[in-house]
């Protein structure tokens, strides 16, 4: 419950009791289903349990709505593979909080940064001391969200000044404040139509574009797959973005 507050203009948010332990509980298995991709086993568990718990009949049409929803992405997986990046906040305190965490270079929006960065990185030993194949200056710790604890060798995040880089529909909030873009180096080849890219473009400059795009440019190799994108703490939360705001 004390936790609940902070949560503030997480989707959902407001269709939660926060005076009911019930639905606080439910709320925290709600954001943590988002945090899965759709649809997973971890995914519908969450969501079952929010189910279980919620006191509220408020409470509970938001989590059958997310289940509906999550439905929905079984029907659509089955007719097309359909591939979103998770656009994610980080909390004040969220690493010191998290059970597992994942250590990652950090480059500039410089190609031969990218190329550079260390691509092994492991972590070893019974106190966990992660080892790169060679020294490296910039480095982020992030909790170990499934998008980032799935990654393997080739693991990277590239810091940018404003989100300009990415494809947004509307004009938001995308000139005021930094975000890092984390990236898979081992998987450079255009795939997916709806999957995001990391890409230096002649003319353009370093962005994320989505495949289709890029398919349709020409463009066969880039500089790694986009698997997560990650806005900076602040006191006051605003929505996350929508699947509707990608271009």
């Amino acid at each position: 419950m004390k936790d609940y507050p902070s949560r503030r203009g997480d989707k959902g948010w407001e269709r939660f009791n926060y005076t009911l332990p019930g639905d606080c509980l439910a709320f925290m298995y709600y954001r943590q289903s988002r945090e899965h991709q759709n649809p997973s086993d971890k995914r519908s568990s969450a969501l079952e349990q929010a189910l279980r718990v919620a006191e509220t009949e408020e409470a509970r049409q938001a989590v059958l709505e997310e289940i509906k929803g999550e439905k929905q992405g079984e029907k659509a997986e089955e007719e097309e593979i359909v591939t979103r990046v998770p656009v994610v906040r980080l909390r004040i305190g969220e690493v010191a909080e998290a059970s597992s965490v994942v250590v990652l270079p950090v480059c500039k929006a410089e190609e031969r940064e990218i190329l550079e960065a260390p691509f092994e990185c492991r972590s070893k030993g019974e106190f966990g001391v992660v080892m790169a194949e060679k020294g490296w200056g910039r480095w982020v710790v992030l909790p170990g969200w499934e998008p980032v604890v799935g990654l393997g060798d080739g693991g990277v995040v590239v810091s940018f000044a404003d989100a300009r880089v990415l494809p947004w529909k509307a004009n938001r909030w995308y000139k005021e404040e930094p975000i890092l873009v984390v990236a898979d180096r081992s998987k450079r080849e255009v795939g997916a139509d709806d999957a995001f890219y990391l890409v230096n473009l002649e003319g353009q400059g370093f962005k994320v574009e989505r495949g289709l795009a890029l398919k349709e440019g020409g463009v066969t190799l880039t500089l790694g797959n986009v698997v997560l994108v990650v806005r900076p703490p602040k006191e006051e939360y605003d929505d996350q973005l929508s699947d509707d705001d990608w271009e």
